[in-house]
């Protein structure tokens, strides 16, 4: 029989179970984060405060490995715009370069890293 799970956020506000990552994440206005792609899991942005502007592409130049199927700082070609606002979610699916910009508002939301798999 299946039995409530009770899970608390560690340090980094975030919490693992089994495959699945969820991080809260604060960012503040004005923020202008730098593009990373990552190779083994999707990302669903879930907004709960604020709005910001996500760019993404799914062709990019450069960055650097940080770890295993994880690059940062690379360069998106012809990038697309999506503006995220409380209520939206957003899925990024694994492959594609994304970075965050905020404005005038802080930007509150879950990130939900979702195990990617190929099929072939």
């Amino acid at each position: 029989m299946n039995q409530p799970l009770k899970i608390s956020l560690n340090s980094q506000n975030s919490f693992k179970f089994k495959d699945l990552t969820v991080k809260i994440s604060e960012l503040g206005s004005f923020f202008d984060g730098n593009a990373e792609v990552h190779f083994h899991f999707n990302d669903l942005y879930m907004v709960m405060s604020g709005k910001a502007i996500v760019i993404i592409g799914d062709k990019f130049t450069g960055g650097s490995e940080i770890e295993k199927g994880e690059l940062r700082n690379c360069k998106i070609e012809n990038p697309v715009e999506y503006e995220i606002k409380k209520g939206d979610l957003l899925l990024i699916p694994a492959g594609f370069a994304h970075k965050i910009k905020t404005g005038k508002s802080k930007l509150i939301q879950y990130v939900i890293k979702i195990p990617y798999e190929e099929v072939i």
